[in-house]
């Protein structure tokens, strides 16, 4: 909100400096430009440092996918993703959705900043079972994030030998 403020005060100072151009000489209009430049260089900057764009210490990225085996009998329908007990993700899978993670694909469920050091990881996978029963999995694991490093972590669910519950793997991608 304060960033879209901020960008229509700077648009309105920019036509205002527009209309008084008529009255200035081309090395006004020179020196006047050049500081639009750097006036625009370093809202640029900003915007970077306030969306997490910039090179802060301590602030790296994560992003964590979902991908199921063809063969997996659990229906999945929702998860439910914590980082550190904070809920960050709740997407749901609808049937083209379903098809598409059934077909070999990946679902991008989470993109964001994560401080270096060791955090919690937990997901809550909600569906259906193969006995057409409401069935909720959840799985915790541990996740360190090294500096300067871009996590991406796959959680894959598969069917498990022994148990009516899918087999729920987490491996971090380099």
């Amino acid at each position: 909100m304060k960033i879209g403020l901020f960008t229509l005060v700077f648009c309105y100072c920019i036509a205002g400096g527009i209309v008084s151009a008529a009255d200035r000489t081309p090395q006004e209009l020179d020196a006047a430009l050049q500081q639009v430049k750097r006036d625009m260089l370093g809202l640029d900057e900003k915007i970077r440092l306030l969306t997490g764009g910039g090179n802060q210490a301590g602030l790296e990225t994560v992003s964590v996918y979902v991908s199921v085996d063809e063969e997996l009998s659990f229906r999945l329908e929702k998860i439910r993703l914590k980082l550190d007990g904070k809920t960050v993700s709740e997407p749901a899978f609808h049937r083209t959705q379903w098809q598409a993670l059934k077909q070999g694909g990946a679902a991008n469920i989470h993109s964001g900043i994560l401080m270096q050091g060791k955090h919690r990881l937990e997901a809550v996978f909600i569906g259906t079972g193969k006995d057409g029963k409401r069935a909720e999995y959840r799985e915790q694991w541990s996740l360190t994030q090294s500096p300067g490093r871009h996590s991406m972590v796959e959680l894959r669910l598969g069917n498990a030998t022994f148990s009516q519950a899918p087999s729920i793997n987490m491996q971090v991608v380099d």
